[in-house]
């Protein structure tokens, strides 16, 4: 990195790390969780959280019972009492070796919780404020569930993130996890962003759970406007087991699916159909003031590149593979460092070429300033040509 690049980033750390000190003495002082969970059940963040936003086993529990503790008798009422919405405000900059810095701020309205032993929901709204452009993104997570039969099966619907190891849509990395979102070809449909659909699922016993959902596939917007097809439900398969042992957890999950591809090259608009399966494995373990996680995928497309002369696919299958290691350590409550890497080999995206292995290393802080207010910071060191980026974050939860 040239000095340029890193006097760039220190400046605007030094502006952050103001504005976070402002934060932390405007923020009521309580020692909240998400807002309106902590008003509920009156309990402190790290009942939940390893640090917001981070979910520690019981908060990982808590979510899995339908936002419900254990013994859980609270009535809709008490859902009333607790003002069921919070606002989450992140300001971001990032940077790029040899590039321009970009900011942006996102505002996130949540209102979550459970309706009685029956029923809890999830929904969220997101707007983006940019230096260029502000907008409404719309709903990133939505969705109703049922108890079927209380402690043994549930089954959700609406807009929903994928029962994944490890969320995406509210991850406390400031950097995507890479091998969600891999992808062959020209398939842009991928596990690390949300889907319509409905999900089952349930517990074997106390230690085990296990999902099945029926979802539609996400393709790219640029996809969908060429297909014009907003009618077709893909009724793609994602399904997940998962077992639990002491401060650790191992699973696997899978999706399935058939999806309709759209490419336009000159005048002619490309059709084609697309089949994709993707299969990972995942482990977490806590030791000391220690955390281990990661997950290993492969995947497959079987048609996903499509040209003039092969205007309905050229019928090679190219696979993916893949995964992320990631180590945080609690040096205090309030300070964390993390450290993960990535791996995605596959060929480039949009072609059929070669594989190539794509690596790349996050080393990074995170300090809470107040239990809702977070500053966090990563660099990712990239090879294959790639640029370095870095990230500052400023978080806070209200």
């Amino acid at each position: 990195m040239d000095n340029d690049y890193i006097f760039l980033m220190s400046k605007h750390l030094f502006r952050l790390s103001l504005l976070v000190a402002t934060a932390s003495v405007v923020v009521p002082q309580a020692a909240d969780a998400i807002p309106a969970f902590s008003r509920r059940y009156a309990l402190p963040c790290h009942f939940c959280h390893d640090g917001y936003p981070k979910l520690s086993v019981l908060g990982e529990q808590f979510k899995e019972r339908g936002y419900r503790l254990d013994d859980d008798v609270t009535e809709i009422t008490d859902w009333l009492r607790s003002v069921p919405v919070s606002l989450r405000s992140t300001f971001r900059q990032t940077f790029e070796e040899g590039g321009d810095a970009q900011t942006r701020g996102l505002f996130r309205l949540v209102s979550a919780g459970n309706l009685g032993s029956r029923m809890s929901y999830w929904i969220d709204d997101n707007y983006v404020v940019e230096s260029d452009d502000s907008r409404r993104v719309g709903l990133n997570n939505a969705f109703v569930r049922l108890e079927l039969v209380p402690e043994e099966i549930y089954a959700r619907g609406g807009r929903i993130e994928l029962d994944l190891p490890f969320t995406q849509t509210r991850t406390p990395q400031l950097f995507r996890y890479e091998i969600y979102f891999a992808n062959t070809g020209f398939e842009t449909d991928n596990i690390g962003v949300h889907h319509d659909g409905v999900e089952v699922g349930g517990f074997l016993d106390d230690a085990t759970r296990w999902s099945i959902s029926v979802v539609d596939g996400n393709e790219s917007q640029d996809q969908t406007d060429l297909l014009g097809d907003g009618g077709t439900f893909d009724a793609n398969v994602f399904g997940r087991l998962v077992r639990r042992f002491g401060e650790g957890r191992a699973g696997m999950y899978v999706y399935w699916g058939r999806n309709k591809l759209a490419r336009l090259v000159s005048q002619d608009l490309l059709i084609w159909d697309d089949s994709l399966v993707r299969l990972g494995g995942d482990v977490s373990w806590y030791f000391g003031q220690a955390h281990a996680y990661g997950t290993f995928l492969y995947g497959r497309n079987s048609n996903s590149f499509a040209n003039p002369e092969n205007p309905g696919g050229t019928s090679e299958p190219l696979s993916l593979s893949g995964g992320f290691a990631q180590l945080d350590y609690a040096i205090r409550d309030e300070l964390v460092v993390s450290a993960r890497m990535e791996l995605v080999h596959g060929p480039p995206p949009g072609t059929a070429d070669p594989s190539k292995s794509f690596f790349e290393f996050f080393p990074g802080l995170k300090l809470w300033l107040h239990p809702r207010v977070r500053l966090a910071f990563e660099l990712g060191f990239r090879n294959q040509d790639r640029p370095t980026r870095g990230v500052i974050r400023v978080e806070l939860v209200l």
